[in-house]
């Protein structure tokens, strides 16, 4: 009897040990491909965004907007919403009590914008603008936002540096990118391949929070006029 379970243990720890090498496996492909040939976040992933066990591990979307430094009266701009998990909380925030602060959201894709646009009538959100534009083009005048506001963004973009000029462009001086990257997400970036964008584009590293290599939230300060090179 001893002998029949310590060979199925041993049979059950060899079967566990594949399907783990297997998931490894493929989320190595899987990060390598994003990364040669980045691309926004396909709209049939999105169900799984608002996942419990990814707010468990990595923060909930208040957490993550408090993280940010979102204060109420402030104008942000967020890009690649996708389907709204951090709009709604963004903009109950910045219109608390008695301020007047909105938030717009730049979205490429027109599913996207649908799951958006379904969310905020849901949850009776009206304080929120919708833009279908490119995030390294935007249809916005420069000095417009307090806060740029980017969840798992920056890995699926095939520019980065021009995008964070972009950013840069339509900050006010003293205004600040705020990054979020989360290891569960497949175009995950590191704080320094981060930093490095947003300095190239001439903005300040203004320190972040969380584990780099797991959940953080980064910022950087748009510090003075003419200090940014356009993107065009």
């Amino acid at each position: 009897m001893r002998l029949f379970a310590a060979r199925w243990l041993r049979g059950l720890g060899i079967v566990l040990l594949c399907l783990v090498s297997i998931f490894i496996t493929g989320q190595v492909f899987l990060r390598i491909r994003r990364r040669l040939h980045p691309e926004p976040m396909p709209p049939e992933i999105a169900p799984y965004l608002d996942a419990p066990l990814r707010r468990k591990l990595f923060g909930s979307p208040e957490h993550i907007v408090e993280h940010a430094g979102v204060a109420t009266g402030m104008r942000v701009l967020e890009i690649g919403p996708g389907p709204g998990l951090f709009t709604t909380v963004l903009a109950r925030r910045v219109a608390a009590g008695k301020s007047a602060g909105s938030v717009t959201c730049v979205e490429v894709q027109s599913k996207m914008i649908e799951l958006l646009r379904q969310r905020l009538e849901r949850e009776e959100v009206g304080n929120v603008e919708i833009i279908q534009a490119d995030g390294c083009h935007m249809p916005l005048p420069e000095g417009s936002f307090d806060m740029v506001f980017l969840v798992t963004v920056v890995g699926e973009l095939p520019y980065p540096v021009a995008f964070f000029r972009e950013c840069a462009r339509v900050l006010k001086v003293g205004g600040v990118v705020s990054v979020t990257e989360q290891l569960c997400d497949p175009d995950f970036c590191l704080p320094g391949m981060v930093r490095r964008c947003a300095e190239a584009a001439g903005l300040e590293d203004a320190g972040y929070v969380g584990i780099p290599w797991w959940s953080y939230t980064a910022s950087y300060r748009k510090t003075a006029p003419g200090s940014v090179v356009s993107s065009q």
